[in-house]
């Protein structure tokens, strides 16, 4: 027992009472390299720029994102059938590509707003309808 008590009054001397914000410096400078892949890990997975099964262009090759994870991210290179494992801290230094969605390259998505079923287009029994105002459907022709 007597050594303990020894042995914590030695390092109460050592550290003193500010010796904890050196203590979390340090740890913070010896950390630094998690800490920052963490967070940007956390702004890639919240944001909607990088999603998984996204087709993306990497320097001019096509890959597919697999998964976005907290340090790393996985793609797929279709051009070799291999997979690239890239820290999430070095993508903002890579050329990334990704296609838009061009307007009519795909059905009408209906609004929250919209009933369900009353998108521009839609057909119904082989009639095509479009949304008229307040009345509802209005038929064009078959």
């Amino acid at each position: 027992m007597d050594d303990i008590q020894q042995l914590e009054q030695v390092a109460q001397r050592l550290i003193g009472s500010y010796g904890w914000m050196a203590l979390g410096a340090f740890s913070m400078f010896f950390f630094k390299e998690s800490i920052q892949s963490l967070v940007e890990g956390l702004q890639l997975m919240m944001g909607t720029d990088i999603n998984s099964d996204d087709v993306i262009y990497i320097s001019g090759r096509k890959s597919r994102v697999v998964r976005v994870g907290l340090r790393k991210t996985i793609f797929y290179m279709s051009d070799r059938g291999t997979k690239m494992i890239i820290p999430n801290t070095q993508l903002k230094a890579l050329t990334l590509e990704k296609k838009l969605q061009q307007n009519g390259d795909h059905d009408y998505i209906p609004k929250e707003t919209e009933e369900p079923g009353g998108g521009y287009g839609e057909r119904r029994q082989g009639e095509e309808c479009r949304r008229n105002g307040d009345n509802g459907l209005h038929v064009i022709g078959k």
